[in-house]
C-alpha cells in the first residue's frame, strides 16, 4: 500500500520504530516534550504507541519514563519476546560514548538500565543492537573496533549456558564492508 504517516507524527523527530512480536505496541525513539503544552524539544527518550487489536487505531505517544528514560539520550529500542528491553544510550557512567544496556521486565515494570559488560561495550561505541526474540543472541554496530573491516560493522554475542553474555565476534567480510553497517535485523 502506499505509506501513509502515523498520527502522532509531528514537527518533532521519529525514529528507529520496533513493533512488539504481537503487534499491539510500536516502540521508537523521540526527541517530543512529555506534554503537548510544551513546544521545546526534549532530549531523546524511548516512547511507545498501543493498540487492542492489530485492527485499532494506535494510541498517543506514551513516554517509557523512569527508570528507561533519563537525562541523557537512549536510542535504538529492541525487545525479546518477553519484553526485556535493550537499548543505546550516551552516560558518562558507561563505557564509551554509546554503550549498549538492558532493562529486565517483571511482568509490571522495567528494572533500572544495566550496562552490559565488556564482551560487548567497550571504550569506543557500541550501538543499534537487535536482541533475538528468545533473548540467546545478541546483534549490533561496533565503530572504529580493532577488529573492524573499517568504519561501524555488524557483531554478535551469544549467551553462554548459563545466561551470561560471550565476547562479541565480528561477522566477518560477507557481512561487513569497510562502509558502515547498522541497524540489524533477524527474522
Amino acid at each position: 500500500t502506499t505509506p501513509q504517516l502515523l498520527p502522532f507524527s509531528n514537527s518533532y523527530n521519529y525514529l528507529e520504530p520496533f513493533l512488539s512480536y504481537d503487534g499491539l505496541k510500536l516502540y521508537f525513539v523521540s526527541d517530543r516534550p512529555l506534554y503537548n503544552s510544551i513546544s521545546v524539544r526534549k532530549d531523546y527518550d524511548i516512547w511507545y504507541v498501543e493498540r487492542s487489536d492489530i485492527n485499532s487505531p494506535w494510541s498517543v505517544p506514551i513516554n517509557l519514563g523512569i527508570p528507561v528514560n533519563s537525562k541523557y539520550d537512549e536510542f535504538y529500542p529492541t525487545l525479546t519476546e518477553n519484553k526485556h528491553l535493550y537499548f543505546t544510550m550516551e552516560s558518562p557512567s558507561g563505557l564509551g560514548k554509546d554503550d549498549i544496556y538492558f532493562c529486565l521486565w517483571n511482568g509490571k515494570e522495567y528494572s533500572k538500565p544495566q550496562l552490559l559488560d565488556s564482551n560487548i561495550n567497550s571504550s569506543g561505541y557500541e550501538f543499534n543492537a537487535f536482541i533475538s526474540k528468545d533473548d540467546s543472541f545478541l546483534l549490533y554496530t561496533k565503530y572504529n573496533a580493532e577488529d573492524g573491516l573499517g568504519s561501524g560493522d555488524l557483531y554478535i554475542s551469544k549467551k553462554d549456558k548459563n545466561g551470561q553474555w560471550q565476547k562479541s565476534e565480528n561477522l566477518g567480510n560477507i557481512i561487513n564492508t569497510k562502509y558502515m553497517e547498522y541497524c540489524p535485523f533477524y527474522d
